[in-house]
């Protein structure tokens, strides 16, 4: 593995870069509990340092808040992290659309926020489908999601509706500037760089299996795709694995990992733990817990050797499979006359 640095970084700093998200991370995801957690813990900190009557110069005394690792690649990839950069991005938004009606004075955060260029904003997570919706909050704090397709606008635009309903009334006076110094000067992430997505993926993967909150199916996801190695297959890949584990998701709340398990058990598990007590999990067991960790240690059995068996098992029998699952499950909760049962 190639050097690997680092550092303390606040946002102001971090938020005046703009960064891509790369393949194997999850879509946004963040609920409304994350959201509420996230404003509590700001406010919360805030209001242990501001007392009525402080300016922004005040800040200056303010202890500071830690917000976690990022992992980034030295070409401004996010590996781990956007679920809490892009949401710190909507509460910038939030307190920028704020600002519009404040009588008190204004801090200016829209470099934080996006940059321009022809006339074109890019937001600091640069992905092209989540553009419309951020522009749209950004400029009028609303979005038209009635046939948005994907997982990650639906819920940006979501969360950006819980900040506007939990955000603190007791901050939008005159503390409100007080409190936007102290975010952007005061609040501190770890940023973790590498020299390659190949060690930044290692990073990833060991922080990821050794307790944060990352699930199976996307780190299933993330191997799967990181063995790929053309990048336009790669992002073919990707984009499918999207749309079916969205599918799957609507059916019932954990139906991408509950197919991956019945699917995985169905054409590749050899054994079973034995009935008796202590007996050792087998395929069928670990299949059903850590089904990422098993494909990775068995890939040799599952005739995933190179990229073209990567790109097979994605593109052909993931796809194949899933759509057999969400199939059988529709058909399972609602009547479909062409099958409908006849006796002989």
């Amino acid at each position: 593995m190639n050097k690997i640095t680092g550092n303390a970084v606040i946002v102001r700093t971090l938020f005046n870069n703009r960064y891509t998200v790369q393949y194997y991370q999850r879509e946004y995801n963040w609920g409304r509990k994350q959201i509420e957690e996230l404003i509590e813990d700001l406010t919360n900190e805030f209001f242990e340092f501001y007392q009525v009557g402080d300016s922004q110069r005040d800040v200056m005394r303010y202890g500071n808040y830690f917000l976690g690792p990022i992992i980034l690649t030295n070409d401004n990839a996010i590996i781990d992290g956007q679920q809490r950069l892009s949401s710190i991005t909507l509460l910038l938004i939030y307190l920028n659309n704020l600002q519009k009606n404040s009588t008190y004075s204004k801090v200016n955060i829209d470099n934080l926020i996006y940059s321009e260029m022809y006339g074109q904003k890019t937001f600091c997570i640069n992905v092209p489908e989540r553009e419309p919706c951020l522009e749209g909050l950004f400029d009028n704090g609303d979005y038209d999601i009635t046939n948005e397709t994907s997982e990650s606008v639906i819920n940006l635009y979501n969360r950006y509706k819980d900040i506007e309903e939990i955000f603190p009334d007791e901050l939008k006076g005159e503390a409100l500037p007080v409190f936007i110094e102290w975010l952007i000067d005061n609040v501190v992430f770890i940023e973790i760089r590498t020299d390659s997505e190949q060690d930044a993926h290692k990073v990833f993967v060991t922080m990821n299996d050794r307790g944060l909150r990352l699930t199976p199916t996307e780190m299933l996801k993330g191997y799967l795709l990181s063995e790929i190695d053309d990048d336009n297959t790669r992002n073919k890949a990707n984009d499918l694995w999207k749309a079916k584990v969205l599918k799957l998701k609507e059916i019932e709340k954990d139906g991408d990992a509950d197919f991956i398990k019945n699917w995985l058990r169905a054409q590749y598990a050899e054994s079973i733990r034995e009935g008796k007590r202590d007996a050792e999990n087998k395929d069928f067991e670990i299949i059903g817990t850590t089904f990422h960790k098993w494909v990775r240690e068995n890939k040799s059995i599952m005739q995933l050797n190179k990229s073209s068996d990567f790109e097979r098992f994605v593109l052909k029998d993931f796809n194949t499979f899933s759509d057999l699952y969400i199939r059988l499950k529709q058909y399972s909760s609602s009547f479909d006359k062409e099958y409908e049962y006849h006796e002989c």
